[in-house]
């Protein structure tokens, strides 16, 4: 996978000092006399001041705004790529809506700090780091989309308060024991409403996740990985899918890793937007969201590392040592 090339947004800028003497030069008022002629022949006319309009300026950009600038607007696309306008909306389209949402989304967001940040957003901002900590060591990323057994997915329905722990439990014992002890994985937890599923569907609750590991770990067949992952998927081999983010539209697998997290809390972010949604939605008793410890500390490291301005590679040399 190829890293994409950030800008150097500082070398852009104009020097404060600079910026500061055209701001007061543009905005000063003139006042110029006009002399007007005096076709008739008359006497001369008093002078006349005239106040000139000021020049507006644009904002002196920092470093830190831009790329906070830039930063929210990859989660804002991110989110309107599956909230915004949709096929289904349009006669003839072969493609199923994915979310009951009908209302504009915005097209920026005001990024806020970690603490204040929702739970959908984090997940999506964890794709950034896992990226980089697959290309750093040279490991595979893959969606996935597990979906839960029937036992499992009633408790769900139910409103069992300890499903959710329990798949947590088993998902962070079992990639670590079959996959790598420093794999990392995320995933959002959600079950389609009734009015976007056909009569065929289970319509069981199932994960939609990311994760990270040595190559060939999604392999097919029976591999450690899937077998103990039995014990909570369904009975079906299809029930576990692994793919490639971006891979078959030939798109940045970066860009397309981070919309697969806004595509994976889809319902929750519908709601969010719409909470009238609440009565069409399903929702689980519980976290709908899970990203593995390092992962986590790595996320909140970076989105308070792009809030100050530093980039990729910045944020990549301040990490702990065995991260990357």
């Amino acid at each position: 996978m190829t890293a994409p090339q950030e800008t150097n947004y500082t070398a852009a800028l104009i020097p404060e000092r600079l910026s500061n003497e055209l701001s007061n030069q543009h905005t000063k008022e003139l006042t110029v006399p006009i002399m007007p002629s005096d076709i008739s022949g008359s006497s001369n006319r008093k002078c006349s001041a005239v106040r000139k309009k000021p020049v507006k300026t644009s904002p002196f950009k920092r470093a830190s705004s831009v790329v906070e600038a830039a930063y929210a607007k990859q989660f804002a696309i991110a989110k309107r790529s599956i909230l915004g306008q949709h096929p289904s909306s349009f006669p003839g389209s072969a493609y199923k809506r994915k979310t009951l949402l009908d209302q504009s989304v915005s097209n920026e967001e005001q990024l806020k700090p970690w603490k204040h940040t929702s739970e959908f957003t984090k997940l999506a901002a964890a794709a950034d780091p896992m990226y980089w900590m697959a290309l750093a060591r040279s490991w595979d990323m893959k969606t996935f989309t597990l979906i839960l057994s029937e036992a499992l997915s009633s408790r769900i329905d139910n409103a069992d308060a300890t499903a959710l722990e329990y798949i947590r439990d088993q998902m962070t014992r079992i990639v670590r024991s079959s996959v790598d002890r420093r794999a990392e994985f995320l995933y959002a937890i959600e079950k389609a409403p009734t009015a976007l599923v056909d009569e065929s569907s289970r319509r069981r609750w199932h994960l939609h996740g990311l994760m990270i590991g040595p190559v060939g770990f999604s392999k097919p067949g029976k591999t450690a990985l899937r077998v103990k992952l039995r014990k909570i998927k369904g009975e079906a081999d299809s029930d576990l899918m692994f793919k490639t983010p971006g891979e078959k539209i030939g798109a940045d697998p970066q860009s397309s890793a981070r919309r697969w997290c806004a595509y994976a809390v889809k319902n929750g972010l519908s709601v969010e937007l719409n909470p009238l949604l609440s009565d069409e939605y399903e929702l689980p008793a519980g976290k709908p969201t899970f990203i593995s410890a390092l992962l986590r500390r790595e996320t909140q490291r970076w989105h308070m590392g792009r809030l100050k301005g530093l980039t990729a590679p910045e944020l990549i040399a301040g990490a702990a040592s065995g991260s990357y």
